[in-house]
Order: C-alpha cells, then structure tokens, then sequence
C-alpha cells in the first residue's frame, strides 16, 4: 500500500514530503531504513560514488550522490497509486499516457527506444523541462524517474526543504 506521504509526484521537488537535496537522515525520518543498499561509481576510474536505496513494498528506489555530499538526486517510482498532477499513471498503455502528459503542459516530450536482449521493448519518454523520464516496457508505463531541475549552469536548483 502506498504511503499518503510520498504520493504525490512534484516535478522538480521530489515526491510528496520526499525533496530533492535531504540528507540520508531526513529521508530515513519520512519513509525508514531501506531494503537493500547498493554503492557505485558511474566512472571506470575511481569516481565519485552513488548510493541508491531500495524500498520494495513502496515499489520507490531513490539515490545520493557523494558528489552532492548524499543528498537525494534521485527518485525511481513504479506504484500504481502514485500520482502527478492528479493523474495515475504508472500502468497506461503508450498512447493514452501520451495524449495524457500532452494535456500537462510539460513542453517538449523526447521518445527514445533503450531496448535491449535483456529488456525488449523498453522505451523512454522524457519531459527534460521538468527532469522527468517515463519508461515503457510493452508499451505500458512501468516506472517513472524524477531528478532535481538544473540552471543555466548546470548547477542543480535544489528546491526547499520543510
């Protein structure tokens, strides 16, 4: 069951009283300890590393970044109950959650096709306005995944906290 205190998708902010930019300690007071933890690099060398945190029964992976001193730069949501904008939209078949995220105002809308051997038909639809990705698997939403919006430089605007 979904908690009524992470919900609500907010481009930009996060996800209900979850908000781009607490620290691991804040995010442990609102949803508690994770499932499972993974830590990595996204270099080969050795780069700055990345902790993404697993909540099975929220069906919600978010991430930190040693680069952003662990503060959260990452939210992956695949609920059902969760919502943007009033709508329910993680399980829509392709084309009614396009004709629905055009009647968002979210601007520009990318189609990408990231299929591979092991995930076929896995596509992206992504809202960069809003740093918002909607990724399809059989042409059904299956999971959405939302970041902090950036500046003209390239430096995250991270949105308030409390």
């Amino acid at each position: 069951m979904m908690d009524q205190k992470i919900q609500e998708i907010k481009g930009g902010e996060g996800l209900g009283q979850l908000r781009f930019g607490m620290s691991t300690s804040q995010v442990k007071q609102i949803i508690g300890e994770p499932d499972e933890v993974e830590t990595y690099s996204y270099e080969t060398e050795e780069g700055e590393l990345s902790e993404t945190w697993h909540y099975d029964s929220l069906e919600l992976s978010i991430s930190f970044d040693e680069e952003e001193d662990w503060k959260l730069v990452s939210i992956a949501i695949s609920a059902p109950e969760v919502t943007f904008k009033g709508h329910k939209l993680i399980g829509l078949k392709r084309d009614e959650l396009i004709k629905t995220l055009e009647g968002l105002d979210l601007g520009n809308l990318e189609f990408e096709d990231w299929s591979s051997a092991e995930t076929p038909n896995h596509k992206l639809i992504s809202a960069e306005e809003h740093e918002i990705n909607f990724w399809l698997d059989d042409d059904t939403l299956s999971e959405i995944q939302l970041g902090p919006l950036f500046d003209d430089n390239d430096d995250i605007k991270w949105p308030k906290i409390g």
